[in-house]
Order: structure tokens, then sequence, then C-alpha cells
């Protein structure tokens, strides 16, 4: 070894512990909104399904469609790797990998939608009848890790409707045996940080109503509008609507076909990899980054 240094201070002690004084409301609200990543499940994908349309068997047939064009296209290791660009070697395993798991799990993450590809004529007996069959697939071990619906958005048209919407779900859920850990709702449409508020006080009037934790209910926000991104005042408003979740949020998630549609972008150009795609997801990445929010 070398040399040991000679280790000399200025400071007094007093110094760094003033110091550390005048950051501890920054260190609160540090460890506040940005707690990292929960360390749970993230799904790899979302299928939404109307509400209208939704039945018990629904995710099974996904996973019996699925399988028959696996087997179509590619039925075996060597064509998988043909259609893929993959080696023989890797293709294998790959391949039995991916009929596992659609035999065993087809779908992660399923949304009973009541909002754009809702067309049913009875909104109340669709809901209800969402949560029996959702409740009875977590007693019976048929149903996606993550379950929920889309309700309809705050936006004044359509308002009560969506609370009424999430009202009977989350009531027809209570009634048939409790919430499951893989409820997620998911908001629409949102526009301003004030939406989200406002969902915010819904859900906390429902636990109050059911005597449940305050905060059990979390949700989801959905992209899908130029306002989300850029507010008029030129920030970024879902950062600010992360915030007005006040912990609830999940995840966010981005609606290319609004959104786009929403910027003048032309349907044959409306894809997740369009320029105006990338500009809003890098946003949402950022303004998520660290909160926990997916």
């Amino acid at each position: 070894m070398g040399q040991q240094e000679k280790v000399s201070t200025s400071l007094a002690g007093a110094v760094s512990e003033g110091i550390s004084a005048s950051l501890a409301a920054v260190d609160a609200e540090l460890d506040r909104r940005y707690p990292g990543d929960p360390g749970t499940r993230q799904p790899v994908h979302t299928v939404y399904v109307p509400g209208n349309l939704f039945d018990a068997g629904t995710v099974r047939s996904w996973g019996d469609q699925a399988l028959a064009a696996l087997d179509e296209h590619a039925p075996d290791a060597s064509s998988f790797a043909a259609v893929l660009g993959l080696s023989d070697a890797l293709a294998e395993d790959v391949h039995a990998r991916v009929r596992a798991k659609l035999e065993r799990e087809p779908i992660e993450d399923l949304r009973v939608d009541f909002e754009d590809g809702y067309a049913g004529a009875d909104e109340d007996q669709d809901a209800a009848r969402a949560a029996r069959l959702i409740s009875e697939a977590y007693r019976n071990g048929t149903a996606a890790p993550y379950m929920g619906i889309r309700m309809k958005c705050m936006e004044s048209a359509v308002r009560d409707r969506g609370i009424r919407t999430t009202d009977v779900f989350l009531t027809g859920l209570l009634e048939n045996g409790g919430l499951p850990d893989g409820l997620v709702l998911t908001l629409p449409k949102v526009t301003y940080p004030e939406q989200v508020s406002a969902f915010v006080r819904l859900l906390e009037e429902f636990e109050k109503a059911h005597g449940l934790d305050a905060g059990r209910l979390g949700f989801e926000i959905q992209i899908e509008t130029s306002q989300s991104i850029l507010a008029t005042d030129g920030t970024a408003a879902v950062a600010r609507m992360i915030g007005a979740a006040e912990g609830r949020a999940t995840g966010l998630h981005y609606g290319t076909f609004d959104y786009s549609a929403c910027l003048g972008v032309s349907a044959a150009y409306q894809a997740s990899d369009h320029p105006a795609a990338d500009h809003a997801k890098a946003i949402m990445q950022v303004a998520a980054a660290g909160t926990g929010v997916r």
C-alpha cells in the first residue's frame, strides 16, 4: 500500500447538519413523488373487448384463435424461425414457449370496454354482467392476471354515464366476492388534471361508502388528447395529472388513433411509430419516470 494521505477538513459538523435540515422538505417530497418502480409484475399487452361482447369464454377464445393462427403460419420451430428471422436453435425454445404461453395465459391484461369500443343497448346490465363474470373468473382460475374496465371519460357529455358505470361495476364486484387483486380501471380522454382529481374524488366516495381502505382503488390515465401532453400554458399536463391522482395512478396508456386524429394525422399514418406518437410517448416516459407509474 502507498503512503496514507493526511485528511483535513475546515467545516464544523453543524454545517452539514444545517444543510441537511434545509433540504428535509425536498427529501420528503422526492420520497413522496418519486418512490421508484413498485417491482410488481407488468403486463406486456392490454386487450380491449367491448362490454357488450365480453363473456366467460373470452380469454380462452382469444388463446384458441391465436393457437390456430400459430398452427397455420408457424406450426413448427423451422417455419417459426423463417417468419421471425430467428436461428433454428433459438426458434426451438421460443416456439415452445409461445405455444405454452398461449395455452396457459393468452391474455395478461384485459379491459372490458365501455368507451369507444362499446355498442351495447343496456350499459347497466353489461357493466353488472362484466363484474359477475370477472369475479367468477378469478374464483375459478380462468381470469387474466389483470382485468377491469375502461369507463367513459369525465367530459360533460358522458360524465354521468361514466360515473354510473364505474359505480355499477365496482358495486357488482363487491357483491360477487370483493375486489380482485388484479383489478384495473382505465380513465380515457383526459385533457385537464382537474378531471383526474374528479375521478379521485369518485373513488374516495366509493371507498367511504363501503368501508374500504383509503387508496384501495387505483387507475390508469389514458393519454389520447393533445391537451394531456401540452397544456395551454406550455407545461406538460401529463406530469400534473400524475400529481393530481394523489398516488392512485398505476399507469399511462397511449391512445394511438385518437391522439393522432387530434393532431390531424390522416388515418393512413396513424401508427405507434409516427413522429407524433414518439413525441407524446417521450413526454409520458419523462413525466412518469421514478414515480412508480408505469
